[in-house]
């Protein structure tokens, strides 16, 4: 996966273990979704965007709480779009939406666990956003 010196220069991480992180999860989702080269270069593209949305609302974890969970869930609901938006083959599409489905799941079940247990809104917040993939 190569990219020119201008789009990585314009879009550059703001810390060389962020963008070997990013790298490193394109590869991962690369491989995942079978994707060519220019499938590959978009969802660079995509992790970029959305490692960068995630420091821009970092400091919100702490000062504003449920800011922060509303502001990370559209971050992830904005990747998980842009994702399906570049996967072409039914292949591909069939794998989004297993994956998708199996988060559902997963999520489902947490949400039941953690109502059981008498937790919290924000407790259950947190933890449902701390299921994802991608």
């Amino acid at each position: 996966m190569a990219l020119n010196a201008q789009e990585t220069k314009t879009t550059a991480p703001t810390s060389a273990t962020n963008d070997q992180l990013i790298r490193k999860t394109t590869e991962v989702l690369t491989a995942k979704y079978s994707l060519n080269a220019d499938q590959a270069k978009q969802m660079y593209t995509i992790q970029l965007r959305k490692a960068k949305n995630l420091e821009q609302i970092a400091a919100f974890q702490n000062s504003d709480p449920a800011l922060y969970r509303a502001k990370a869930q559209n971050v992830q609901k904005s990747t998980v779009a842009n994702i399906r938006r570049i996967l072409h083959t039914k292949a591909q599409v069939e794998i989004y939406q297993k994956t998708q489905a199996d988060l559902r799941v997963l999520r489902n079940k947490k949400q039941k666990e953690l109502a059981g247990q008498k937790a919290s809104k924000e407790a259950i917040e947190t933890a449902l956003l701390e299921i994802y993939a991608e």
